[in-house]
């Protein structure tokens, strides 16, 4: 007879799984990016997405979709 731990063991997988899917969606759909000069700080970086620094982009994220 299975016992509770056992009911849950594939909900749990299921949710595992699709925790895992919604994170390789989302890698998917990230811009490369580019180097060069942020612009909203001016400071040179490795990665710019849409010309924005990733603390330019965390501090103005409305601006910067």
């Amino acid at each position: 007879m299975a016992d509770e731990a056992d009911r849950a063991a594939p909900n749990i997988e299921n949710a595992i799984a699709d925790g895992i899917g919604d994170a390789a969606r989302a890698v998917a759909e990230m811009p490369a990016g580019e180097p060069g000069d942020c612009d909203g700080c001016g400071e040179w970086t490795g990665r710019l997405v849409r010309g924005y620094c990733a603390p330019c982009r965390d501090r103005y994220a409305r601006f910067v979709k």
